[in-house]
């Protein structure tokens, strides 16, 4: 008979496109994987109930709430997700880590540097399972991408260029639809929706930090109609965002962001130059790796193209289809779930850490403050996290869950 698992109760704040994709992960994660917790999607948060309530029927959430405080008074709760925009990540991560729960955020962890060291201490004092949900570091060729790096099959690595292209905001008469075009709401454009991905992929595939930064932003399209069609909206975020980069190895690196580039709808791109070989990951060929190496033979050297669905060879591709059968999207974020619930009953800091977002965010303000300033700009350096110990949860936590 098979030993009984615990019951994770979880508490999902926000509905909309990371609600869906957070959603199908509770859903989907103990199908695929052998997960040490029962999931029981106890609540889904959100301002508009009736929102809320489609959310809960369509994704099988049992219960709805209008605030994390009023399913925190009503419902037993282990752990809480984070989907809603970005101004109100560290408020709502802070209103879990006071009542002892475990948390799971999306980027960004908080609009600034600040934001994140708070958090990131608070997460530390309560000793609650935390992690960022940087879901591209889950895609096979990603992990094959690392895997190969840290064993030195390119060698040591002198260069990275890595960009973020997309297209919806190349029509200067495209409305300012959502919360994206709102700095008091977003923190920044393209550099912070976009850019951010691009610095978190690079800082885990390579192992690096960044030393310094020399950045610079444009907004082309300064007024755009309001979402309603009727009067104009002054645009306060960046369009485009490039970067230089200095890192700790030495290694230089180019980075961009935008989302003025027709032709492109999510073009993630990220190219790894060493001392032997390259590496290159396209996400919108999430399933490819492109791999050249000078220790093939003389007259045989080129890229060659691998395909990461071999269930015996690469991260994750095991837990699917039979070899070759592609994943898509969704599955990084079921990947990026397991390891979550995975680390948390090894108390194991799960990577991406909150110190992961507190240094990525280091990364997005020093690039700000360098195209306001039009100088380079070191980057603060974030202290690796500290190991959890159980002795650190708090007695007031409602959860038993370790």
């Amino acid at each position: 008979m098979a030993k009984k698992k615990p019951v994770l109760n979880v508490a999902l704040v926000g509905y909309s496109f990371m609600g869906r994709a957070h959603s199908n992960a509770w859903n989907q994660a103990e199908k695929y994987f052998d997960l040490p917790y029962t999931i029981n999607r106890q609540v889904i948060i959100g301002r508009n109930q009736a929102a809320c309530q489609d959310a809960a029927d369509n994704w099988g959430w049992a219960n709805t709430a209008s605030s994390l405080e009023q399913a925190l008074e009503k419902y037993d709760i282990d752990v809480v997700d984070i989907t809603v925009p970005n101004v109100a990540h560290a408020e709502i991560t802070m209103q879990a880590l006071k009542a002892g729960k475990h948390v799971f955020c999306e980027k960004p962890l908080g609009m600034n540097s600040a934001e994140c060291k708070k958090v990131t201490t608070a997460a530390e004092k309560a000793g609650v399972h935390v992690g960022v949900w940087h879901n591209y570091r889950r895609a096979p060729a990603a992990g094959l991408a690392y895997e190969l790096i840290a064993e030195g099959r390119i060698g040591e690595v002198r260069q990275i260029r890595a960009v973020y292209l997309q297209d919806w905001l190349s029509d200067s008469s495209a409305p300012a639809s959502g919360w994206r075009l709102n700095k008091a709401i977003c923190g920044s454009g393209s550099h912070g929706d976009l850019g951010a991905h691009l610095i978190d992929t690079c800082r885990y595939l390579t192992g690096l930090e960044f030393d310094e930064v020399s950045g610079m932003t444009k907004t082309f399209t300064e007024v755009r109609p309001n979402e309603s069609g009727k009067g104009k909206v002054k645009i306060d975020v960046d369009d485009a965002t490039c970067f230089l980069a200095r890192m700790s190895n030495g290694a230089i690196a180019t980075f961009e962001a935008t989302r003025t580039a027709p032709g492109h709808k999510n073009y993630n791109v990220i190219e790894i130059n060493g001392t032997k070989g390259s590496i290159i990951w396209n996400f919108e060929r999430m399933n490819e790796l492109q791999f050249f190496t000078f220790d093939d033979i003389p007259h045989a050297q080129g890229f060659r193209t691998i395909m990461c669905m071999d269930g015996g060879n690469h991260p994750y591709a095991g837990q699917y289809w039979p070899d070759g059968h592609i994943i898509g999207y969704e599955h990084t974020f079921i990947n990026t779930l397991a390891d979550f619930l995975v680390d948390m009953k090894k108390r194991k800091a799960l990577s991406p850490s909150f110190h992961d977002g507190w240094a990525n965010q280091e990364v997005l303000d020093a690039v700000l403050k360098s195209a306001d300033s039009r100088k380079w700009v070191s980057v603060k350096r974030v202290m690796a996290p500290r190991k959890l110990k159980a002795s650190k949860r708090k007695a007031k936590a409602a959860s038993t869950i370790a």
